[in-house]
């Protein structure tokens, strides 16, 4: 239960991280070069990558957070 709450607060958070980081590409790219830039799926494919990472801070969570050496 812990590591699906984890992956829906990843998918969220990254999706939303992916529309202000392409808005904000997109605003400097009006700014320099008058055109629109950005990236079309960059909220989709953070949307993923915050599922992963939440899940990877989930699991060593799980452990007791001992670091590597």
């Amino acid at each position: 239960m812990r590591t699906l709450v984890a992956v829906v607060i990843g998918l969220v958070a990254g999706f939303f991280a992916g529309i202000v980081i392409d808005q904000i590409i997109g605003v400097i790219g009006l700014l320099t070069t008058g055109d629109l830039g950005g990236f079309r799926y960059l909220p989709l494919v953070l949307a993923v990558v915050g599922a992963v990472v939440a899940v990877l801070i989930e699991r060593r969570m799980q452990r007791g957070g001992t670091p590597r050496r």
